[in-house]
């Protein structure tokens, strides 16, 4: 009882007008086997339920079947959820205003690695001149277009490589529980907490 009241409590001071655009969730290896799908479908009901339009979630998990898993675990679930592996993306849910992208063992190195790669390619083939090459041209050939502004790991007291040069200027948060035993408070508390923040954004 006191523990609903206080989730209650704690999502009627989350400031609708004031969410985060994007919020990202780096998991530890193993965390999206078994019960870490459950709550995985329970992070897309918090989500929703608060408003929120964007979310990215990485685990450096690469098993061809967990993608399949996720794929079919999701199929019903109402928002646009994006898979990436490297070899390539999956779609799935049922749509909805909320877009999810998860990736699964493909890291912020590999991604900065390979646009790089893309755009030594276009110099080679005359494409792109080197000195045309600055930050927004880099950020054009990056997999993931979208920029944190909150980036929580769950359970951890590391952060990955995951969208190394996206997460620049975002807003970190480190939950005490792991993913198995993470609530929806523990995921409200974030969300307040980044809005409770003075964001100098690198300044």
């Amino acid at each position: 009882m006191i523990y609903c009241l206080y989730e209650h409590l704690l999502q009627a001071r989350i400031a609708k007008n004031n969410l985060p655009g994007c919020v990202a969730i780096v998991l530890s290896s193993g965390d999206l086997f078994e019960d870490g799908l459950v709550r995985l479908s329970q992070l897309l009901e918090w989500s929703r339920s608060i408003g929120l339009t964007s979310l990215i979630l990485y685990v450096n998990d690469d098993e061809p079947m967990l993608c399949r898993k996720i794929a079919s675990f999701l199929a019903a679930v109402p928002a646009q959820i994006s898979l990436h592996t490297a070899e390539g993306i999956e779609q799935t849910g049922t749509g909805g205003p909320l877009k999810v992208v998860i990736s699964l063992g493909y890291g912020g190195k590999r991604e900065v690695a390979k646009a790089f790669r893309d755009l030594l390619g276009e110099v080679e083939k005359g494409h792109l001149d080197s000195e045309q090459i600055d930050e927004k041209t880099i950020e054009s050939h990056l997999r993931f277009s979208q920029k944190p502004d909150l980036v929580i790991r769950a359970g951890g007291k590391r952060l990955s490589d995951f969208m190394i040069w996206q997460a620049a200027y975002s807003e970190l948060y480190f939950t005490d529980v792991n993913w198995q035993e993470l609530r929806k408070i523990d995921f409200l508390r974030a969300i307040r907490d980044c809005q409770r923040r003075d964001r100098r954004f690198g300044r």
